[in-house]
C-alpha cells in the first residue's frame, strides 16, 4: 500500500532526522531505518507508521481571488480565506485515502502525489508572479496562514502525523525534500511582507516552527 519513497520519508519523519535518503529504493538502510521507527512508535508493522492510511498535509494556496469558487472545493481537502476563515473542501480525509481520479475519489491537489496527502490551501494570490515579485490583488495574509497551520495542526494530531519537512510541507518542497517531480511551483517560496521568493524548505521551516510555537 505503501510506496518506499513514503516510508522513508515517515521514518524521518518520526525520528525527527534526515536518517534516510528519499529515493524510493528499498535497501538495508531503509529497511533498519523502518525497524528504528517501529520501535519508536511501539507499532508491530511497518504499515502502522501511517495511522488511517494518511501519509502528510502539503500546504498550497489556489491562485485565486475573494470568495471560493466550486473549482477550488475540488481540489482541496480544506481551505482557508485571507480573513483566517476555515472551509471545508468537496472530498474528506477518507475519501482521500481512496484517491481515485478515475473514480472522481479525493482531490487531485499535488501532481502524483495524492493518495493520503491531505492538501490544505489558503485561497489567495490572484494575478501573482515570483520573477519579478509581484503580488497581485489578492495576496496571502498572516491570518489566512495561521487558519491554515491551526488546521495542519488538528489533522496532525487526529492523524498522529509528525511535524517535519517530510510529512507537512508546501507544495514547492515536493520535489526538493521528497523527490517527487512537480511543474515548478513556488507555494509557499514568500511569505507576507517578502519582497521575492526565498528557498523552498526555509520557508517551510518558518512556517512548521510557527505552527509549533502557536498550536502545538
Amino acid at each position: 500500500m505503501y510506496a518506499s519513497r513514503e516510508y522513508q520519508g515517515r521514518v524521518n519523519a518520526i525520528l525527527q532526522a534526515p536518517r534516510l535518503t528519499v529515493d524510493g529504493i528499498t535497501g538495508p538502510n531503509t529497511r533498519a531505518g523502518i525497524a528504528e521507527a517501529m520501535k519508536v512508535r511501539k507499532v508491530r508493522k511497518q504499515e502502522d507508521l501511517f495511522d488511517r492510511g494518511v501519509r502528510g498535509v502539503v500546504w498550497h494556496w489556489t491562485a485565486g481571488a475573494n470568495g471560493l469558487i466550486e473549482l477550488e472545493k475540488e481540489a482541496y481537502n480544506f481551505l482557508t480565506d485571507t480573513k483566517g476563515n476555515i472551509y471545508d473542501g468537496n472530498s474528506t480525509i477518507a475519501e482521500q485515502v481512496m484517491y481515485d481520479w478515475r473514480k472522481g475519489i479525493g482531490a487531485s491537489h499535488t501532481k502524483s502525489m495524492n493518495t493520503g496527502w491531505v492538501g490544505v490551501s489558503q485561497d489567495a494570490m490572484a494575478g501573482a508572479n515570483g520573477w519579478p515579485m509581484k503580488w497581485g490583488s489578492h495576496p496571502i495574509t498572516w491570518e489566512g496562514t495561521d487558519a491554515m497551520l491551526e488546521k495542519t495542526w488538528e489533522i496532525c494530531c487526529e492523524y498522529n502525523i509528525p511535524v517535519s519537512p517530510w510529512t507537512t510541507l508546501s507544495h514547492a518542497e515536493v520535489q526538493q525534500t521528497l523527490g517527487v517531480a512537480q511543474r515548478n511551483k513556488w507555494d509557499y517560496m514568500v511569505l507576507p511582507g517578502y519582497d521575492k521568493p526565498s528557498d523552498a524548505v526555509k520557508i517551510g521551516n518558518v512556517l512548521r516552527a510557527r505552527m509549533l510555537e502557536k498550536f502545538g
